[in-house]
């Protein structure tokens, strides 16, 4: 079997960055990509699988969340989750799962640090405000060392974004550290990963393009010099050496590129100091929605491009108190989760917690949009979105608000409600993703087993 007509390592160089091509047909051993079906077998052992951990804060109205009726085997995507409808058969709605050791076990007030700290570890936080944390490795962290165990490594170990900044000192919550409360990725027991705000510089990571200046990157987004600048020519080359098929994937693919680059800097120019003239661009996101939405379509070019396999996205830390004038609630988010069964409080609650479905709901569009070989990049990644409290006016931890979205290729059997006994461990679901990724644990922060994805 001869070799490839292009090395699946094949990258672009743009202005200091590393452009990775996408997934192409002259990437399959030439004896293997002959019609149709061979090249869609070769299409299929070319998507490795992907994980993404979404988390919310602050818990939700359980009479919003679309929680199903005893006997039902099916959701329906009502309330809260009313913006999932068009997914509703790619997702399976879990409950009876429980974060143990998130509760107090002694240690007082903290629910909210202790429920982002455990969310992905599974482990009981140091209660401290200083820098002796302790606290679990975090599965994701788990699954981006068999990745780069693994015969094919990617660039980036693991890529994490969130909304709202990665404090590592101060009190936040109680006499827990403000690393509890807003990282939900732990390296170490003692080292949280941080995080990017900035959907720009999470592009540039994704593309090797870092270590720029202030200053250069500020002359250069005047002029608007794309990653792209200087790889053009090189895709010219590489395209005459393809077939019209795969000539046609790679300029589809550079013009995503392209125009998330084109929103980004929009974005970027929305929020420079006042001052600053950079061309306006229409649609450029001002809002929370907008920046969520960016770092989600940045997330899924990682993930189109092999740069990453794993990744966490937090909408907002944990205990946030921020107002969402994007869906008429003026009031702090924390405050309005503490409702006392006020109606007005409850409504508010449930608009954010609709607020961030829709941001769900924008991920999964843009991993569905995005093709490999004419296949959703939705179907090779699992997708678990959900937080580690449950009623946000009780601060329980038992039964909580979990959803699994995937396709085909990952077991996830959407559509579908798969209960667990009451009390098991959220850690069981964590080792059966850690398994469709390809890392073997035997066990997983307070796991008792596993959860079937489908």
């Amino acid at each position: 079997m001869r070799a490839p007509i292009v090395d699946r390592r094949t990258v672009l160089r743009g202005i200091g960055a590393t452009i990775a091509l996408p997934w192409l047909e002259a990437m399959a051993p030439r004896g293997l990509a002959i019609g149709r079906a061979a090249a869609a077998m070769s299409a299929a052992t070319a998507r490795p699988a992907r994980t993404a951990f979404l988390f919310f804060p602050n818990g939700v109205n359980p009479s919003a969340w679309a929680t199903p009726m005893d006997g039902l085997t099916t959701w329906h995507a009502t309330g809260a989750l009313e913006p999932l409808a068009e997914f509703r058969g790619r997702i399976a709605m879990h409950t009876g799962l429980t974060h143990a050791n998130a509760a107090a076990l002694g240690d007082g007030p903290g629910d909210h640090a202790r429920s982002a700290a455990c969310f992905l570890t599974g482990a009981h936080p140091r209660k401290t405000a200083g820098d002796d944390l302790r606290n679990g490795r975090s599965i994701d962290q788990e699954i981006a060392d068999a990745v780069a165990r693994s015969a094919r490594p990617t660039r980036l170990r693991s890529l994490e974004l969130g909304s709202e900044p990665p404090m590592t000192a101060g009190n936040c919550d109680s006499g827990y550290s403000c690393a509890y409360s807003a990282n939900i990725s732990w390296k170490a027991d003692n080292l949280p990963n941080g995080k990017e705000t900035d959907p720009r510089k999470a592009f540039d990571r994704v593309f090797g393009r870092t270590g720029e200046s202030p200053e250069a990157r500020a002359a250069r987004e005047r002029v608007r010099r794309s990653v792209l600048d200087g790889a053009v020519s090189q895709a010219r080359e590489l395209g005459a050496r393809l077939g019209a098929a795969d000539r046609g994937r790679l300029d589809e693919y550079l013009d995503g590129v392209r125009d998330l680059e084109r929103r980004l800097d929009a974005d970027a120019g929305a929020h420079l100091d006042p001052g600053t003239t950079l061309p306006d661009f229409e649609g450029a996101p001002k809002t929370v929605a907008g920046r969520i939405d960016l770092l989600g379509e940045v997330l899924a070019l990682a993930f189109r491009t092999d740069a990453t396999r794993v990744a966490t996205l937090m909408l907002a830390n944990e205990g946030s108190n921020r107002p969402y004038p994007e869906v008429d609630v003026s009031s702090g988010h924390h405050d309005v989760s503490h409702h006392g069964g006020d109606a007005a409080k409850m409504e508010a609650f449930a608009r954010i917690n609709r607020f961030h479905a829709e941001r769900f709901a924008a991920f999964l569009r843009a991993l569905d949009r995005t093709r490999e070989d004419g296949v959703s990049l939705l179907d090779s990644t699992v997708v678990l979105y959900g937080g580690a409290i449950t009623d946000g006016n009780r601060h329980n931890h038992d039964d909580l608000p979990v959803l699994v979205a995937g396709g085909a290729a990952t077991g996830v059997s959407g559509g579908s409600v798969l209960r667990s006994p009451h009390g098991t461990p959220l850690c069981n679901l964590h080792l059966s993703i850690a398994e469709r990724m390809g890392a073997r644990l035997d066990r997983f922060g307070d796991s008792s087993g596993r959860v079937a994805l489908g």
